[in-house]
């Protein structure tokens, strides 16, 4: 039997060959290296969608045929593949179908469109960064030019003391005073203190005496007057200062002081936490610092695992954690949503338990 094939388009300098009769399948050669994935061209236009035909009526199933004979497999040379023909118009799309179709290939990534437009700042504070280095010391300057010197002031007087009169101290224009005696010297003259004068005058002399009087006789007791009328109300005094508020009283036992959301991938616990639940959000890891003179005996403070990232204890300098995790000293949350309570048992010494690992 002859087969033809119709062809619409053949691509340009490319070879088609036809058998009447196809020859025996020859032995599969060795795949070929992989070429290089070339550039992937801009993507057309959608064409326009066709009007959908009208679904012919089904035609009856014609009778199936005898299964023909297996013929040898032939041991033929595989013809070169021919060229891709041209693909055909798409033909009318026919009515819905009621099984779902396989699902086709990831058609290439498209162009990355335009960056939007900055949205509104946040309202909740970022992480604080880590401290960058210290910057290097640069060079120390050249010492400046020394100035030249400024003209003698003039020489001020002072007021000396002591507990001995004065003999060789201070300059001409000073005053002494001597502190067991009283006595006040100067102003000092040509290099000679003068004769000190008393600051305190003498005790005088204690006068007589007066003569004691008589005793008069007791009066009699006079009645008893009536009462006075009651005066009027006085005026309201202003009202006194208010006192001081007193101290906030300590966190009662069993209560939660709040929540404390982190959102980095290190925290260090601080006094403001006592109490609270501090919940840590974030896709990696996470290092939660126990850190030392901080919490007194009793203290706890509880923490959550919000995310993907693994929350793992760790000790500040001189702290003490004890815990039943596989690393006692740095035990880690078991997953999202575990939680556990940091309890303060001594100065910088800790216990940790809750759903650890």
């Amino acid at each position: 039997m002859t087969t033809f094939v119709v062809i619409e388009s053949i691509t340009p300098n490319q070879s088609l060959v036809f058998s009447a009769q196809q020859g025996p399948q020859g032995a599969i050669g060795a795949s070929g290296a992989t070429g290089p994935n070339g550039v992937t061209g801009a993507t057309g236009p959608t064409g326009a969608t066709g009007p959908t035909g009208v679904t012919g009526a089904t035609g009856p199933t014609g009778p199936t045929g005898a299964t023909g004979a297996t013929g040898p497999t032939g041991v033929g040379a595989t013809g070169a593949t021919g060229p891709t023909g041209v693909t055909g118009v798409t033909g009318p799309t026919g009515a819905a179908s009621t099984v779902a179709g396989p699902t086709g290939a990831t058609g290439p990534a498209g162009a990355t469109g335009p960056t939007g437009a900055t949205g509104a700042a946040s309202v909740v504070a970022g992480p604080t960064g880590a401290t960058g280095p210290a910057g290097a010391t640069g060079p120390t300057g050249p010492a400046g030019a020394t100035g030249a010197t400024g003209a003698t002031g003039v020489a001020g007087y002072t007021v000396l003391s002591g507990a001995v009169d004065p003999t060789t101290e201070g300059v001409n224009g000073d005053f002494y005073i001597n502190t067991a005696t009283n006595k006040i010297f100067g102003p000092k003259a040509a290099g000679t203190w003068p004769t000190g004068v008393n600051l305190v005058g003498p005790t005088g002399a204690t006068g007589p005496t007066g003569p004691t009087g008589t005793t008069g006789s007791a009066g009699a007791t006079g009645a008893t007057g009536p009462a006075g009328a009651t005066g009027p109300t006085g005026p309201t005094g202003p009202t006194g200062l208010t006192g001081p508020t007193g101290s906030t009283g300590a966190t009662g036992v069993g209560n939660i002081a709040g929540f404390n959301t982190q959102t980095g991938t290190t925290y260090t616990l601080v006094i403001g936490d006592l109490s609270k639940i501090v919940t840590l959000n974030n896709a990696a890891a996470i290092t939660l610092t126990v850190p030392p003179s901080v919490f007194s005996a009793n203290d706890q403070i509880h923490a959550a695992q919000f995310g993907a990232g693994q929350v793992s204890f760790a000790q500040g300098s001189g702290v003490t954690i004890n815990s039943t995790g596989a690393t006692t000293t740095a035990p880690k949350l078991r997953t999202n949503k575990s939680a556990a309570t940091v309890i303060c048992t001594a100065a910088n010494t800790f216990l940790i338990v809750g759903d650890i690992a």
